[in-house]
């Protein structure tokens, strides 16, 4: 296909393809978490005997390649009763035209032309059943190439779905390295403290990518510290070298320095950062690109020099030339401050976690932390300028850009909830004995107005429950402390409504609550929505019985991922991952009850790093865990109302870890989170499918029981 015809279909689709998108941006404005439903979709490739599944493994070193043909495609049947509306696409390598298709009219019709060449691309959909992906080219054979692909049903697409924008063509700085990971290693928190805290504008810029797995991972690395826009990725030749006459071989000098000439002049940086001279720990190729930018930063500027990059882009003067380990005046920077942007993370924190995902560099000897030692992450000194020397020694783009300030975050570990009016619910104790009980009787505090404080003791039991409100976020939540003796017997267990019918029987928690008269109570994991669908149903058992065997089988972002929590009868509490144990391996481990929704949040106190990218949405949420076994912790924050707009996963998980759980899970949020103090709802139902009510359920995790809890029929009167 000609460029210009091509052009011109895209501009016929154009209206039509923005129109779409933006009916879908509004319709899952108003939804909850989009679901991953991968797993349950069918493939059919242009060659029927291909296996699919190594665009489906969740492993970016593994790619699905068709056969070479003239038009080859997948097609992709979605789950029965669930309708795709969006897919996530990672090429191994890039079409040359290449289209999503949905049938209309008994016809292949085009419904998205992407001609962004983004190798990470995600395509909004309005509600398929099934749909195509080919790679159309007239006049020659080509391959389709897909490392992985992603599904989403009706829903906010999860945060670690990549949706970047393009590539600044008047960027503030960019930072020029040899390969992927060197931008981290030898940067360190430069990259999220520019483009993410300071929301410069950024252009990560790589001479080489190496192989499809490596672009992928830089990719990754790129979107975990909150850079969303596009990088330029080179296709020089990745070798280690020791010399610079070896590398200026390798790569051709002359074409890599027109190369470096169009970066400036095309994405027009006014700062460039880029390696030390002497290569890092002497690395050929290192040593070249820190030379190509010195050379470039004279040469862009000259139009005498690539007159044909000039007369496409015009000349370009950079402003000033930082490299790595330069020792003149040099700034050394603080990358330990946390960002307010990554919620307390400090950007060595962001830089670090990104390393982790170059799955295929973490067998090499460097590491984050020793290159900090080795070869100072923090120190870069300046090259050429033609606005000054530095006298502040803090900023890249000092004498170019005013400076910006702001007020360091709380550090990740720190983080906690608002003060708790510890002072005063402890005055309004009735005497404790050495156990923390009292000798007889119940002791029953309810204080729903003024200050949100709930308080039940017995013998046995004590519960102390407080609202908490933040006026900034603004978010209103209850914490739920309880304490238990387990050599009584007073653990938490799953009851049902009826244990007879089991989920065949669905109320309002409240009604379960009162009916048995429990102290303390939350909803589950409403296994039951999961009954009827198509997707996984998690390991689920009541009471020693195997209720729902089918658990994933691998490592899914989808939400919820079916981690579990398992409970036991010597009052311990235990998170897995979905596959980790079999169903039979829990009953052997003697637990009576096994929870599935996820993901968990902590294990040993450690916060699962997988809560940053499954649903990190803002939603209505709930959780319990423990502080070890007679002492646990449980929140609800409130969500979808005008002064509560609920958290997201992580938070959840920090907010148990500052209560000082050992393990904590995440429960089935939205409109099924409740708790419940002796029969009675606290927390607000926020408006979802213009509905005010918690959902029915069949049962709820509770604790304690008490004559004081209203019956049933009282209480309804």
């Amino acid at each position: 296909m000609k460029q210009n015809d091509r052009y011109v279909k895209v501009q016929k689709l154009g209206f039509f393809f923005i129109l779409l998108v933006s009916l879908c941006f509004v319709a899952s404005a108003l939804a909850d978490d989009a679901q991953d439903i991968t797993q349950e979709c069918i493939f059919k490739t242009s060659y029927t005997h291909q296996s699919t599944s190594k665009m489906t493994d969740g492993k970016y070193t593994t790619a699905w390649t068709s056969e070479k043909s003239n038009q080859p495609y997948v097609i992709v049947t979605m789950p029965a009763g669930l309708l795709c509306y969006g897919v996530y696409i990672c090429f191994a390598e890039m079409p040359d035209d290449w289209m999503v298709q949905t049938v209309s009219g008994g016809k292949w019709t085009d419904v998205a032309v992407p001609d962004e060449g983004y190798y990470h691309i995600f395509v909004s959909l309005c509600g398929v059943d099934e749909m195509r992906i080919i790679a159309k080219y007239d006049k020659s054979y080509q391959k389709l190439s897909i490392n992985e692909i992603y599904f989403f049903s009706y829903g906010d697409v999860p945060a670690w779905v990549q949706r970047w924008e393009p590539t600044p063509t008047d960027a503030d700085i960019m930072f020029l390295v040899a390969h992927p990971d060197d931008e981290l290693l030898f940067m360190g928190g430069a990259i999220p403290t520019y483009a993410t805290e300071q929301q410069r504008k950024v252009v990560v810029a790589y001479m080489t990518h190496s192989n499809a797995t490596r672009r992928s991972e830089l990719l990754n690395g790129l979107w975990k510290m909150g850079v969303h826009t596009y990088p330029v990725i080179g296709n020089f030749w990745d070798t280690y070298t020791t010399t610079l006459s070896e590398s200026e071989k390798k790569w051709d000098k002359n074409k890599a320095l027109l190369y470096v000439i169009e970066l400036y002049r095309k994405y027009k940086p006014k700062v460039v950062v880029t390696h030390d001279f002497n290569g890092e720990y002497g690395h050929g190729m290192h040593k070249l690109t820190a030379e190509l930018a010195e050379l470039a930063y004279n040469q862009a500027a000259d139009p005498e020099q690539d007159t044909e990059s000039a007369e496409q882009y015009g000349v370009w003067q950079v402003k000033k030339l930082y490299s790595h380990l330069y020792e003149h005046n040099q700034i050394v920077f603080d990358w330990d401050v946390p960002l307010q942007s990554m919620d307390g993370k400090t950007s060595l924190e962001l830089a670090t976690e990104a390393y982790k995902l170059h799955i295929t560099q973490q067998s090499t000897k460097l590491t984050m932390e020793t290159t900090g030692v080795k070869y100072d992450n923090r120190v870069f000194g300046l090259v050429c300028s033609i606005v000054g020397e530095d006298v502040r020694h803090d900023d890249f783009l000092e004498n170019i850009l005013d400076s910006v300030t702001y007020v360091a975050a709380v550090t990740t570990p720190s983080v906690t909830p608002a003060p708790t009016p510890v002072a005063s619910y402890t005055a309004l104790m009735p005497k404790l004995n050495e156990d923390g009980f009292i000798d007889e009787g119940e002791f029953v505090y309810e204080d729903d107005d003024d200050n949100g404080i709930w308080i039940y003791v017995s013998q046995t039991l004590k519960v102390v429950i407080q609202r908490q409100f933040d006026p900034d976020t603004p978010l209103r939540w209850y914490e739920a402390e309880i304490w238990s003796d387990i050599s009584a017997g007073e653990i938490f267990q799953t009851i049902y409504y009826d244990p007879e019918k089991k989920e065949k029987v669905r109320v309002d928690a409240s009604e379960t609550a009162l009916k048995y008269g429990i102290v303390f109570a939350m909803n589950t994991d409403y296994y039951t929505y999961r009954l009827n669908s198509v997707r996984r149903k998690g390991i689920v058992i009541r009471d020693g019985e195997i209720l729902l065997n089918d658990p994933y089988t691998s490592y899914t972002k989808a939400f919820p991922n079916l981690d579990t929590l398992a409970l036991f009868p010597d009052g311990d509490m235990k998170v897995y991952t979905s596959n980790e144990l079999t169903a039979q391996e829990y009953l052997d481990e003697g637990a009576t009850d096994v929870l599935s929704f996820g993901p968990y949040l902590l294990r040993d106190r450690e916060l699962n790093p997988e809560t940053y990218v499954v649903s990190t949405t803002t939603n209505p949420r709930c959780a319990i865990g423990m502080v070890e076994p007679g002492h646990y912790a449980a929140i609800l924050a409130e969500g979808r109302l005008s002064d509560s707009g609920g958290i997201t996963v992580a938070y959840l998980g920090k907010l148990m870890r500052a209560m000082g759980c050992e393990v904590a899970f995440n429960l089935d949020g939205g409109q099924t989170a409740v708790m419940l103090f002796m029969g009675k709802q606290l927390n607000q139902i926020g408006a979802y499918d213009e509905k005010t009510n918690a959902r029915a359920t069949c049962e709820v995790i509770g604790i304690g029981s008490s004559s004081l809890v209203p019956s049933e029929k009282t209480e309804k009167d």
